[in-house]
């Protein structure tokens, strides 16, 4: 009899997992749709803003750039400031828009299916997917104006891009949890993780062509290791000795955990310090 209770309780618990994962992609998936309409749908060029606005920043910095080649690698200027400009952002945008979800969404928490989590997870979930996309395009049409070019290893490529988002992801949980209580994080974020961080990843210059006694201090910076390791995998011409998928990877699953830690914790105290 106890094997048939047990065995009678199995299909009722996997029952509740799938309907409560249903639920949960339901309401991701709803949130998700909310913040691109809210974001894009007011505009009428909508979703075309996020194309154009890294394609004028790559132009500028090309522009600028050209005149100090020695920076950068033995590659054309522009897929070099591509591959810096837009990965970026899938950590600087995903800090900067997940640490004012809560706040921004204050109303849909009325709801029991919807958590403070789910509207935080969203915005990541719509920043990646849109960074991704943007980085996909801007390729294509660098390719159509004649910078022809392989991807060595796309899926080396994806990978240190999964990178980048991990960490700006584990920030943006804690700046999100952290912001309701203390407002002014967002300032401090912004001055410590905003230009000097820029600055400092390796966006306009490769490690090689950095002096030694500066290149060992910039090395710190783990975004620095991604920056390297995806342009290794994407041209043919860059094997970087100074990417390390071990200390990129340990930064990035400390950061995410440390960022979902936090969220737990603080999550109940944010949702009443609004």
């Amino acid at each position: 009899m106890a094997f048939a209770q047990t065995d009678q309780k199995r299909p009722v618990r996997f029952t509740e997992i799938v309907k409560g994962v249903s639920t949960q992609v339901r309401v991701l998936h709803a949130l998700v749709l909310r913040e691109s309409m809210t974001r894009y749908g007011e505009h009428k060029i909508g979703f075309l803003w996020a194309i154009l606005e890294p394609m004028a920043m790559v132009i500028v910095f090309v522009t600028i750039f050209s005149l100090f080649k020695s920076l950068t690698a033995d590659v054309p200027i522009a897929l070099f400031m591509l591959t810096g400009l837009v990965p970026f952002t899938l950590f600087q945008d995903n800090k900067t828009q997940m640490q004012s979800a809560i706040a921004s969404n204050k109303a849909l928490l009325a709801f029991p299916q919807v958590t403070t989590f789910d509207v935080i997870f969203a915005r990541s979930i719509l920043e990646t997917l849109i960074t991704l996309s943007v980085f996909v395009v801007l390729l294509t049409i660098f390719y159509l104006f004649g910078f022809e070019f392989r991807v060595e290893n796309p899926i080396g490529v994806l990978a240190a891009c999964g990178l980048i988002a991990a960490m700006g992801i584990g920030v943006g949980f804690m700046l999100a949890s952290l912001k309701p209580l203390l407002p002014s994080v967002q300032q401090l974020s912004n001055a410590l993780l905003g230009r000097p961080l820029f600055l400092s990843s390796g966006v306009f210059f490769s490690a090689e062509r950095i002096p030694e006694e500066w290149r060992h201090y910039l090395l710190y910076n783990p975004l620095m290791h991604c920056l390297e390791l995806l342009r290794s995998e994407f041209f043919y011409e860059l094997d970087s000795p100074y990417g390390s998928w071990f200390y990129a990877s340990a930064w990035a699953a400390s950061l995410l955990a440390l960022g979902l830690l936090m969220h737990q914790v603080l999550r109940r105290r944010a949702v009443v310090g609004l």
